[in-house]
């Protein structure tokens, strides 16, 4: 016998979900949205006013860092190439910062080996200039460093070697598998004529591949407009049903990232909430900037011991020229 089933309750039912989960998915979008058109640039000129002598502190302080970095760096890969120690490196490169004639060849030929190669200004080798720069935040990656608040955010953290050679294949096929779905999706050849926000979450989607960017390809795929389902039949709407409960959890995880910014809805804010948020972006500021300074004492002592050692160096030397030309 061929039993004669009503699909029709159950594709409404199917149907109304799917709509259900593209209304949150909408949701989730606006706010993001609105936290990348609205809430972020407010901040950004809030903070760089409210808090404009703490950001000009923890700049002169970097520059600060950079510069004391630069010397011992310099030192040390003197002592790399060819000069015998750090206290002989440090006096040769007094010698030649005050620009002294009387510059040994194999000192000269260690320094070019120091200099060739070495990192522009811009790139400070570990003190970054983007953490609480005008900006304070961009989307996503940025918005770790983002508030330009959290300690904890701005920390420079590097993976193990080991856990890069594990994760790196696998994130690497993952980030080309997402690329490959937002494409089918958004790209001009595929999708035809597309609007202004489908067009700018196209430029995002390329950089974020360029990346490798798993999270925010991810993002961006839960952020793609959704095609009909007037033709589609029961078990493809339940696949969009997945698909689209897979993306608002998506969504929703970067809604909650978002949402520990000192940004997130910061328009919404009222007065006492601006000035309580204010205490907490100036407290994790200065906790930065004594982080900072501790970091700049650490070099100065360092190069103090350098310099004091560099002194005692030269008095033997002295005594020991002195002796000989005595005769002793």
């Amino acid at each position: 016998m061929l039993l004669v089933i009503d699909n029709g309750p159950i594709r409404k039912q199917v149907e109304a979900e799917l709509q259900s989960l593209r209304a949150a998915i909408d949701r989730c979008e606006e706010d993001i949205s609105r936290h990348e058109t609205l809430d972020l640039p407010a901040f950004r000129q809030w903070v760089a006013v409210q808090c404009s002598d703490l950001l000009n502190e923890r700049r002169l302080i970097e520059e600060k860092i950079w510069g004391l970095r630069t010397r011992l760096s310099a030192i040390r890969g003197l002592a790399q190439h060819g000069i015998r120690n750090e206290v002989e490196a440090f006096f040769w490169f007094h010698e030649i910062e005050r620009d002294a004639g009387a510059i040994p060849p194999y000192v000269r030929r260690a320094w070019e080996e120091v200099t060739v190669g070495r990192p522009e200004r811009g790139t400070r080798s570990g003190v970054e200039t983007g953490r609480f720069g005008d900006g304070l935040e961009d989307m996503r990656t940025d918005a770790r460093t983002a508030d330009g608040v959290s300690v904890k955010d701005t920390t420079l953290i590097e993976d193990s070697g080991d856990r890069a050679d594990t994760d790196e294949p696998r994130e690497s096929a993952k980030h080309k598998t997402l690329y490959r779905k937002i494409a089918r999706v958004l790209h001009p050849d595929l999708a035809g004529a597309l609007t202004r926000h489908e067009l700018e979450l196209w430029y995002q989607a390329q950089r974020a591949y360029e990346e490798e960017d798993v999270v925010v390809l991810e993002t961006i795929l839960a952020r793609c407009d959704r095609v009909g389902t007037n033709h589609l039949i029961l078990s493809e709407l339940r696949g969009l049903v997945v698909q689209a409960g897979s993306r608002l959890m998506t969504l929703q995880r970067s809604i909650d990232d978002l949402a520990g910014l000192a940004s997130w809805r910061f328009l919404l804010l009222d007065a006492a909430e601006k000035k309580s948020r204010l205490r907490n972006v100036r407290r994790d500021l200065q906790q930065l900037v004594g982080g900072l300074i501790r970091e700049a004492i650490a070099l100065e002592n360092e190069l103090e011991r350098i310099e004091a050692r560099t002194n005692r160096w030269l008095l033997r030397r002295k005594g020991a020229e002195g002796q000989l030309a005595l005769g002793f």
